[in-house]
């Protein structure tokens, strides 16, 4: 056997082949030698050598700094995270300062607003009443209708600060349904007609068979404001009520041939408190809230407003509105009564309400209808008067805000209907136009009708009971 160290025959191989023999025969050799030496310590189980102690502990060391750089990553990373979420914080509450500073100088605006607005139709009423006090019998016609206009513009200011208070706190909703829109135009059209007549101008109405969904009510309160507007800012010519079909839109327009607003004041018009220049000249009284209530409306109910106008030639505001269709329950909701106007004269009324004005008022108006009146101020007091569980009565007219730290309205309306065979219709009167209330008047079946109240809507309310019940009276 030849040894692999030993050298090859030079003529039997050439020296590239003798060179590769001899590496690979020190190759070989290394590996035994390597192996031995691993045999020999893993049986002797010795303590590693220096060197390898030290690279041994390199390699823990390294392993360590991997992981405290790791953490020190994440350290960071969650800390460039709290520094931004404090940022935003701190972003949000700036914004909240602003906001808050903002809403004060609007309520001292506000406070000044109110003090002299309010005051001009209560002291133009008091002129009025106190010179009809004096005399009687002179001009009563003309001194009347003074009272009537300036309660109307006292009323309405009232309305407008209340809308804008609740906007502004975000307790308004839309409860949106299938609504024919003419049923709510016409309406409109008929009143501000005679409106405009008054003023010297011409409303064109076009009628609309249109169905859209909305809220009847907050829609009710963006075109009385649109309409007002398109009024009292327009001394000659007409004003326009249409609508038009936008696809699977319906496009409502007020239309008017007033004052016109100036390009660059456009967008300050549905500012709080904010009006046109040549507004203000115009008409002195107004907070120059409707615009900003219309505008507020528009986006809770999620109608697209838009407004075109030239200084001199008119204004045109316009919602979109989507078209709805009509189902079986809302159509047969909204069909119309076949019964005509029915008489309530002898019919009897109750009414509970803690203010002896309001009292007074209510019982001078039902008996120019014909009614019999029992009035009272708490249901103690009705009781003394009439036999609540077994006398006869059309409906219960019902203040909702009694005495404090007493039941409210509803709660009187239950213990008067809780021990009557066939409780009584309830009309629920309240200036509180609060979401809750109005879900609780509907449960019960209660017809909610708010203050100021309107007489129309009063009479309809009692014919519609009259309707819905046997008369418990014939009529006189």
């Amino acid at each position: 056997m030849v040894d692999a160290t030993e050298s090859p025959d030079p003529e039997r191989e050439s020296p590239w082949e003798l060179h590769e023999a001899r590496l690979m025969a020190e190759n070989a050799r290394l590996r035994r030698i390597c192996e031995a030496l691993i045999e020999r310590v893993e049986e002797s189980n010795m303590a590693p050598t220096a060197p390898y102690a030290a690279f041994q502990h390199s390699v823990v060391l390294a392993e360590q700094v991997r992981e405290r750089t790791q953490a020190l990553r994440e350290a960071n990373q969650q800390l460039l995270e709290e520094i931004e979420e404090r940022r935003r914080v701190e972003a949000r509450l700036r914004e909240a300062t602003a906001k808050a500073e903002q809403a004060s100088i609007s309520k001292t605006k506000f406070v000044a607003a109110v003090s002299h607005d309010l005051m001009q139709p209560l002291n133009a009423a008091r002129l009025f009443t106190s010179a009809l006090r004096d005399a009687p019998e002179q001009n009563t016609d003309f001194m009347l209708t003074h009272i009537d206009t300036a309660l109307r513009d006292l009323e309405s200011l009232i309305t407008t600060l209340a809308d804008a208070s609740k906007l502004d706190a975000g307790v308004v909703t839309a409860e949106t349904v299938a609504l024919p829109l003419h049923r709510l135009l016409d309406v409109l059209a008929e009143e501000y007609q005679q409106m405009a007549a008054r003023e010297g101008l011409r409303l064109r109405y076009v009628p609309t068979s249109a169905v859209v969904r909305s809220d009847p009510q907050l829609l009710n309160r963006v075109m009385r404001n649109l309409l007002s507007n398109a009024i009292r800012y327009t001394s000659s010519g007409s004003i326009l009520l249409g609508c038009r079909r936008r696809g699977e839109q319906v496009e409502v327009v007020v239309a008017d041939t007033g004052i016109g607003i100036g390009e660059d004041q456009i967008k300050d018009i549905f500012q709080e408190f904010k009006r046109g220049t040549r507004a203000v000249k115009y008409h002195e009284r107004g907070l120059g809230l409707g615009l900003s209530i219309v505008e507020k409306i528009s986006r809770i109910l999620d109608h697209p407003l838009s407004v075109s106008s030239r200084l001199n030639h008119g204004s045109r505001f316009s919602l979109r509105l989507p078209v709805a269709t009509l189902g079986v329950a809302e159509q047969r909701a909204l069909a119309p009564a076949t019964e005509g106007a029915v008489s309530l004269a002898g019919q009897t009324v109750w009414v509970v309400d803690n203010d002896r004005a309001i009292r007074a008022g209510m019982h001078t108006l039902l008996q120019r209808w014909g009614c019999e009146v029992v009035a009272a101020e708490s249901l103690a007091a009705l009781r003394r008067q009439v036999n609540t569980r077994h006398d006869p009565a059309l409906a219960l007219i019902m203040d909702y805000h009694l005495e404090p730290d007493s039941d409210d309205g509803l709660a009187v309306a239950g213990h008067i209907n809780d021990g009557r065979p066939t409780p009584l219709p309830v009309i629920m009167v309240t200036a509180d136009r609060e979401q809750p209330l109005k879900q609780r008047c509907a449960r019960r079946g209660h017809t909610l009708l708010y203050k100021p109240l309107k007489p129309m809507k009063l009479k309809l309310a009692l014919q519609q009971a009259l309707r819905q019940s046997t008369p418990v009276k014939p009529p006189r």
